[in-house]
């Protein structure tokens, strides 16, 4: 073990030395009081080649062996100048001080208006000459090494970000109470300093104007080490909401990984706009877009001789500091009037998780008039509590191909392949392909985890894990559930606790549940077995009612899973209802199940679910009910009256991703989504005498919904159903189409519902809904200095509801004005709309509602 682990640290040490880079200076830059100054930045004189220091003012820079004066410099401070010399191997630290710059000089201190004036020219000249240089790109390969950490520091520590931590010593495995200690203070030190380290070493295929396909040859995730994420739930709630077959899009991301593939670091310049929904709602507009002059402000600092070619160095400056929008340096090569260097920061007001964000590239010419990234650096910091978290993303790409003839087929649908021996790449492979050096936190954190690795897999950790889980105390009881989880089985077991099992607005009033899950993940080929049940009691009729669920995935990379489930239970009418009805016993029938559902991708992104059930369907008008329920649900408190019945229904649903991107990752299919509309048809068949069924019907319909993006105008979402009742020969009521009603204060989604249709609604005809909500995400009103201190962007939106057999149409509008706040790892989106509406049963109106929608991170959409 001590001689694996020994290995181990010394090739962790090779790879830090071997890169192509001969030495490092870093080191912190400071202000008089001695504490570091934020995002400031060293550069090497006379050079595009810098770094950026991090919140706490560290800063890392790799240099070649020679001779060097580097510039340090930042805001309101005076720049200070050091030489160094730069041997093989070398790694020195420099702690920099910077005096404040005078208040006194800095009031006599003005710009030149030629430094202006030829400031633009310059960028006049860049701005003329960039289709050119997008055009000259038609396609490109290239080598791509990618190094991504997320760091924790204290807010009031910021030295903590650059202190050198020495390799603590590994567990002594033969005195357990030491070797404890040991792992402990191991796992503690993982927990305060480094979050995250993840390396890749892929093959980039870019082919214009924006399709990527990234094949992943090595990868390593040293997070997931020490993580074990055990079978999936399926927890037993509420049921409510609109059905859906297919899962959910998105990538398997912590939202503080903000840069994960080719398409989140492609900050192309040269476009108008760069597309950055980790970061903001809007697009970034770029300095070089063809409207820039009307929202940047141009400076020429200075201009040096690097090679055999002169280099002007640009300041930009935003106009509008509420605007998605950049600041910082921009460097042009003379006569070519291509763009050499960047280092700009994002305008902080439009940031969704971080208080700041800065990107830097460096272009090399890789083919005659082709001028393309081959150093990319993206550092943020995000606020966590007393906390924050440092963020760095490195990228280094190489040998490049440009216009070149590119495999056959291979921008498909996968837009990310990983190769199975990806993750299996032992330490002399990422010696040989390791380009960027890691900083001593970075080796310490692998070291660590190494040093860990064989516990992090073995039945002692996971014991020990499972210990917490499996522990019983009175907030167990209470508030947390009790359960029971065998890691190394894959088993799992759990109990609602008591907050979940009150159910004081049960049918027929109080009711006491029992409710949980069993689960069991089948490591060695995927398969998944879940179960969800309850048994409930209600004191005042005395009935006890349950159902239970028993699920199978067999083939994971094709969704396929068998669900069957039966129970005698009180079910939903309408399980879309407003919220003052979702609980109303009108609202509520009792119904003895089965049921088994068959779903599965039949073809990337065509999705198809079967499902039979037999229900027999009673009313609950003999129950007795809480007076208490009669006051609070008024009307809505008397329950719908039928003539009890058997249905035996078949459901055939379809739904298609056209042209659905996915990844590959480790034999599961991660979607991404689709950029154009999704469609879906569903189809309910009533069959009559099938197990002395009572009901005859056929109803159809059909969807399509959509996201869209009008650049820096904002998102439009839409969604279209159009259904029909194509036979209703024996048709009862429970299995009309039910429309959501509207709440009275509550903007609900209003992608599937209106708000003002009134109670909830239903059919037996045909109908014909459409919604419409358009959000201007910060286009009006980023301008004006006050209004967009504040955040505030507008949206305005509608929806139509037509029965024709009977007459009936409902149209809205509402305009409103949004806010994003942000709750730890969890953005939301508060609304105040104003919304009138007519119909052919009530008059227009005017009514005010409060709405809230949430940031899907694994999307990177909102819920409307």
């Amino acid at each position: 073990m001590l001689k694996k682990l020994f290995l181990s640290f010394c090739l962790l040490l090779t790879a830090y030395c071997l890169p192509s880079y001969a030495g490092v200076i870093k080191g912190v830059i400071r202000d008089s009081t001695g504490e570091g100054i934020p995002y400031s930045v060293v550069v090497v004189k006379n050079s595009t080649y810098g770094a950026n220091a991090n919140v706490a003012g560290g800063y890392f820079i790799e240099l070649q062996k020679g001779t060097y004066v580097l510039v340090f410099s930042a805001v309101s401070y005076t720049s200070v100048e050091k030489t160094v010399i730069v041997g093989d191997n070398d790694v020195q630290v420099i702690d920099v001080t910077l005096p404040s710059a005078s208040r006194t000089m800095a009031t006599f201190v003005v710009t030149a208006k030629g430094d202006r004036d030829r400031g633009k020219e310059i960028m006049k000249l860049v701005i003329d000459h960039r289709e050119q240089y997008l055009d000259k790109i038609q396609n490109y390969k290239c080598n791509t090494y990618q190094k991504t950490s997320l760091e924790r520091i204290l807010i009031k520590q910021p030295d903590s970000a650059i202190v050198k931590i020495a390799p603590p010593p590994p567990p002594d495995t033969t005195k357990k109470k030491k070797n404890k200690t040991s792992k402990n203070a191991l796992e503690d030190e993982l927990k305060d300093k480094q979050l995250n380290l993840i390396e890749s070493y892929s093959q980039t295929y870019y082919s214009a104007p924006s399709k990527f396909k990234e094949v992943i040859l090595a990868y390593h995730d040293f997070a997931d080490e020490k993580h074990f994420d055990g079978a999936g739930g399926a927890q037993e709630g509420l049921e409510y909401g609109e059905h859906e077959i297919a899962p959910p899009s998105g990538y398997s991301e912590n939202p503080y990984l903000l840069i994960s593939d080719a398409a989140s670091m492609d900050f192309n310049f040269y476009r108008n706009q760069i597309d950055a929904p980790a970061l903001c709602q809007r697009p970034l507009l770029s300095p070089l877009a063809s409207t820039a002059f009307l929202n940047y402000r141009f400076e020429l600092l200075d201009s040096f001789p690097e090679g055999n070619k002169m280099i002007y160095k640009l300041s930009v400056t935003p106009f509008y500091k509420s605007d998605a929008l950049f600041s910082g340096l921009i460097f042009v090569e003379k006569d070519s009037w291509a763009v050499t260097s960047v280092n700009l920061n994002v305008n902080k007001d439009v940031l969704y998780f971080c208080k700041d964000f800065c990107v830097v590239q460096d272009y090399e010419e890789v083919d005659t008039g082709v001028f393309l990234p081959v150093r990319r650096e993206f550092t943020y910091t995000i606020h966590d509590g007393k906390y924050n978290i440092i963020g760095n993303t490195r990228v280094d790409q190489s040998a490049y191909e440009v216009n070149t003839t590119l495999p056959l087929k291979i921008f498909n649908d996968e837009i990310k392949h990983y190769n199975d021996s990806a993750f299996d790449r032992d330490s002399l492979y990422w010696v040989d392909h390791r380009t960027i050096q890691l900083d001593d936190k970075e080796i310490n954190y692998i070291h660590v985890v190494d040093s860990l690795e064989n516990y992090y897999t073995s039945p002692e950790y996971y014991a020990t894990i499972d210990s917490a889980f499996n522990h019983i105390n009175v907030w167990s009881f209470l508030l947390n559930g009790v359960g029971h989880r065998n890691r190394v089985n894959g088993t799992e077991i759990f109990f609602d606790p008591l907050i979940a099992d009150c159910v004081p607005l049960g049918v027929g009033g109080y009711r006491q549940k029992l409710g949980g899950h069993f689960n069991k993940d089948f490591k060695s080929n995927g398969y998944l077995l879940e179960t969800d049940g309850q048994i409930d009691y209600g004191f005042l009729n005395h009935d006890v009612r349950g159902k239970v669920g028993v699920g199978l995935t067999y083939i994971p990379l094709r969704f396929v899973r068998t669900f069957v489930r039966f129970g005698d239970y009180y079910d939903q009418v309408n399980n879309y209802a407003s919220l003052e009805q979702v609980f109303a016993r009108s609202n509520y029938v009792r119904t003895k199940q089965f049921s088994i559902a068959q779903r599965m991708e039949i073809v990337n992104g065509l999705f198809g679910e079967v499902t039979f059930e037999y229900c027999d369907q009673a009313p609950i008008t003999g129950m007795k009910l809480e007076q208490w329920s009669t006051l609070l649900f008024d009307s809505l408190n008397t329950p719908t009256d039928f003539q009890e019945y058997i249905k035996s229904e078949v459901r055939f649903e379809l739904k298609y991703r056209f042209k659905q991107k996915y990844i590959i990752k480790q034999h599961k299919k991660i979607i991404i989504g689709t950029k154009y509309p999704e469609i879906r048809f569903f189809y309910r068949k009533g069959i009559p005498g099938l197990f002395n069924s009572e009901i005859n019907f056929d109803y159809i319909e059909l969807g399509s919904q959509d996201e869209m993006q009008f650049g820096r105008w904002g998102t439009s979402d839409w969604n279209v159903l159009f259904g029909s009742f194509l036979n209703k020969k024996d048709l009862r009521l429970l299995e009309y189409k039910y429309f959501r009603g509207s709440d009275a204060f509550l903007f609900g989604d209003p992608m599937r519902s209106f708000q003002l249709l009134g109670p909830t609604l239903s059919t037996a005809n045909t109908f014909f809904r459409l919604n419409y909500i358009h959000h201007f995400e910060g286009a009006f009103g980023s301008k004006i200095p006050l209004y967009g201190k504040l955040k505030i962007t507008s949206a305005v939106g509608g929806g139509v509801l037509m029965i024709p057999d009977k007459d009936f149409y409902h149209e809205e509008f509402y305009v409103g004005f949004e806010r994003i706040i942000r709750i730890k790892k969890q953005l939301f989106r508060l609304g105040v709309f104003g919304v009138t509406a007519d119909s052919n049963i009530t008059k227009a109106a005017l009514t005010w509602k409060v709405g809230i929608s949430y940031y899907d991170t694994m999307t990177r959409k909102w819920s409307y």
